[in-house]
């Protein structure tokens, strides 16, 4: 028992003078200084509520009176404990008067009196009584048949001295009086906590986005946060009681069936309100929640568009502009594909708008509100990419994830999973991506189970290079029959110049710019260029021009800093294109914009036959272009160069 004196104010009430001493003692001896305070039955109650009133934070009683103070300050009163030994020890003082003994206690006392009876040998009276009026009645009905001497409490000594009697008192134990002290510290400190932990409880309820009220199922409102009175539209918590009985339930408030989600209109606010039944010390209490249904609904807009920004589509076949004839194709293969589960191959150069395709695909069909995952395999090492697709097991590598990481499979499980650049994963994957396709499991990196996933499969790749891949042996021929099951083709811009004016207006617009800013001249120049970076290259030109412009005007100097200068860079090295200034009418004598970018092209088709052996399939890859493009563009050229290859290059 520490020495300091308790944070708390203590208020002992007993039965005499006699017991006061004994604790008054005790508690000096501990260095804390307690106020003790003698009273009666008749006095007990008021002293207490007196006490209480003062500001004592616990009611320490010794006496009879000490259930009657109970049951009015339950949550307040500590018992200094009357043991067996102090009956004993006060019995044995009086076994030097009398050889017979009144004996009082309390009904709700545990009492062995014939063990006491044994180790006095005395013969002991038992008086058990429940309230001091019964007490009273019993020791006169003791006294009148010849017991004139009693051990008990102050109550008994003042009725027996009344009767003319004596009464030994049982003074506590000090243990019991330090027990009684130690019980009255643990009370408070754990009642501090109980406030620290329902204050911090109210300070979460108020800041709830849920309104809360807690009540009792009589109508008194116990709490309710702010928001729960913004809802109900009252200034305080006392305006709610005439609102309980709309917010509860016949089921709840008669047989406990909580009320769940159900939707309520209340002055004019549409709510959903759920209220579940709970247990008070006294009585039985609700607690209720209420939702504003609009806030529900804009947050599950919220939510959408969260989730869209993530792992959705986020492009429609509407998205995909252009009336050339294989634009108009594709978008009709993508509503013909997108109800089916077959896995789907687009083709296309770089910059083509595969992935575009790829999100229209998904949007359209029945998985459009589960998962599209995309995946570029050309950007990931292969250690890397398989962890990607097929996650991993906690451990099975050096810096895996605590739990394991899911795989884009699973991830993408019951929706799409796009993987561009397909014909870039590795060999030693081939057989694995086979394999889930095949059987629809996968197994983690480091695990022991497999895990079922649902995916529709859509790749993207250029498919002459995917073709070179499965002929030289590095891209499985069984695993590209999987892929293929339905193919969409996309034409480079070179082959479809008449959308370049739809694919150019919304990128202007994005800038408050219209098609006006460009004059005759410069969509010719557009016209004239073969965008070997394609639909990509040239919404990047038009960004970079729309960005120069300082008004809605043709600017030829923004445009040959946006283009001229940009483009004039063919994508083969060590080819400058040297651009002549931009004029409405160019001088007769100077070649024209396309016979310079032809020029170019065929010196950079020489370069590649040369550097690559003559074999026109490998120089066809360094020119990132098809191979029937190369044989148009030797087709084209007028003259081979000297060092030209001969027409069996082609091996």
């Amino acid at each position: 028992m520490p020495a300091d004196t308790p944070p708390f104010r203590f208020a002992v009430l007993v039965h005499s003078d006699f017991v006061a001493d004994e604790v008054r003692r005790e508690t000096r001896a501990l260095g804390w200084d307690i106020d003790v305070f003698v009273t009666t039955y008749d006095t007990a109650r008021r002293d207490a509520e007196r006490c209480i009133r003062n500001g004592y934070d616990i009611l320490i009683c010794h006496g009879g009176f000490r259930y009657d103070v109970q049951r009015d300050h339950p949550q307040k009163t500590v018992f200094i404990e009357r043991t067996d030994f102090d009956l004993l020890r006060a019995l044995l003082r009086a076994r030097a008067y009398t050889s017979e003994v009144i004996l009082t206690a309390h009904r709700d006392e545990a009492r062995d009196f014939d063990f006491m009876e044994k180790i006095t040998q005395m013969r002991i009276h038992a008086i058990r009584y429940a309230h001091h009026e019964e007490l009273e009645r019993q020791l006169e009905r003791c006294y009148a048949r010849g017991l004139h001497m009693a051990v008990g409490g102050g109550g008994t000594a003042r009725y027996m001295r009344r009767l003319g009697g004596q009464t030994i008192l049982d003074a506590p134990q000090p243990s019991s009086i330090q027990q009684a002290i130690t019980r009255a510290v643990n009370l408070m400190e754990a009642r501090q906590r109980e406030r620290t932990y329902t204050e911090n409880l109210r300070q979460l309820m108020r800041f709830s986005r849920e309104g809360i009220v807690c009540a009792r199922l009589d109508g008194d409102v116990i709490y309710a946060n702010d928001e729960a009175l913004r809802l109900l539209g009252v200034e305080g918590q006392d305006d709610l009681r005439p609102l309980l009985p709309d917010l509860l339930t016949e089921e709840l408030t008669a047989e406990g069936k909580p009320r769940v989600d159900d939707v309520l209109t209340l002055r004019r606010r549409r709510l959903l309100v759920s209220a579940f039944p709970f247990h008070l010390t006294e009585g039985r209490g609700v607690v209720i929640f209420l939702r504003d249904v609009q806030s529900i609904r804009s947050l599950s807009r919220k939510i959408d568009t969260l989730a869209r920004r993530s792992f959705t589509s986020r492009h429609e076949a509407s998205a995909i502009l252009g009336q050339s004839p294989a634009m108009r194709e594709a978008r009709r293969r993508i509503a013909r594909y997108a109800g089916m589960h077959a896995p789907v191959c687009i083709s296309g150069e770089t910059g083509s708008g595969k992935e575009l395709v790829a999100h229209a695909l998904h949007a359209a069909g029945p998985r459009a509100d589960r998962p599209f995952v995309a995946l570029n395999c050309a950007a990931l090492p292969e250690s890397l990419l398989e962890s990607e697709l097929f996650g991993y097991e906690e451990g099975a590598f050096t810096g895996a994830r605590r739990q394991g990481k899911s795989g884009l499979f699973e991830l993408a499980h019951g929706g799409t999973l796009f993987l561009d650049e397909i014909c870039s994963i590795p060999p030693a994957m081939q057989m694995r991506l086979l394999r889930v396709l095949e059987s629809g499991e996968l197994l983690r990196v480091g695990g022991d189970r497999l895990v079922s996933v649902d995916v529709r499969l859509v790749s993207a790749a250029n498919h002459a290079r995917l073709a070179a891949r499965v002929q030289d042996g590095s891209f499985r021929l069984d695993l590209y029959y999987r892929v293929m099951g339905l193919f969409i083709p996309l034409p480079p811009l070179r082959e479809r110049k008449e959308d370049i004016p739809l694919l150019v207006a919304p990128v202007l617009a994005e800038h408050g710019r219209t098609p006006a800013c460009l004059s005759p001249a410069m969509l010719a120049a557009l016209d004239d260029y073969d965008w070997p970076g394609n639909v990509r290259e040239l919404r990047s030109v038009m960004d970079i021009y729309a960005q120069l412009l300082e008004n809605d005007a043709p600017d030829e100097d923004a445009f040959r800093e946006a283009f001229h200068e940009r483009v004039g860079l063919l994508p083969y090295p060590g080819r400058p294109l040297a651009v002549a200034p931009l004029r409405p009418e160019a001088p007769a004598e100077s070649p024209s914009l396309r016979e310079r970018l032809r020029r170019c092209r065929d010196e950079a088709v020489r370069d590649a036959l040369r550097r690559c052996g003559g074999n026109r399939r490998e120089a066809a890859r360094a020119l990132d272009v098809g191979y029937a493009t190369l044989r148009r563009f030797l087709a084209e050229m007028k003259a081979p160069a000297d060092d030209a290859p001969p027409a069996g290059g082609d091996a």
